[in-house]
């Protein structure tokens, strides 16, 4: 387990194995997506990297869901306004996320963008729902995940 941690940044504990490449693209885009939220660097999310047979299970115990996915999240809270009600010196877990590299690389591959660009996007997607975003109204999640990107991948302010 390995803990990143950037002075006002959100950390992330590391499950599983990521490659160097993996874990600098990571930490650009949770210090691209603190800069839209702020979460105090206390606070702190589980990134677990699984088989696809792995998230397959999780994605039909927990959504319903048949067959695998490129990402599942599990917030612990109701959303950003609730994580903002809590003491900022305490250290506080948002939720785990699950990837599926396997999945990550076909994705990849299908949309012309680079397995780290994946990566980011599905973190970034991911870390929307442990702040409370959710697909009940997908074009918020969609405005905010695209700014986010635009920003993570050219280096473009668009708060």
């Amino acid at each position: 387990m390995l803990i990143y941690q950037k002075r006002n940044n959100l950390k992330v504990t590391f499950n599983g194995y990521f490659y160097k490449e993996e874990k600098k693209g990571i930490k650009k885009a949770i210090e691209v997506f603190n800069s839209y939220f702020n979460i105090s660097d206390e606070f702190y999310f589980n990134l677990n990297s699984i088989s696809k047979h792995e998230i397959s299970n999780l994605n039909s115990e927990y959504f319903n869901k048949k067959g695998p996915t490129d990402v599942l999240s599990f917030p612990l809270f109701s959303g950003i306004v609730e994580i903002n009600q809590l003491n900022i010196e305490n250290e506080e877990t948002l939720g785990d996320m699950f990837f599926c590299r396997s999945i990550l690389k076909m994705n990849a591959a299908k949309y012309h963008k680079s397995l780290i660009e994946e990566l980011q996007l599905v973190l970034v997607h991911g870390l929307l729902h442990l702040v409370g975003y959710t697909h009940a109204d997908e074009s918020e999640l969609r405005k905010r995940e695209n700014a986010i990107l635009d920003k993570v991948w050219n280096g473009l302010i668009k708060n």
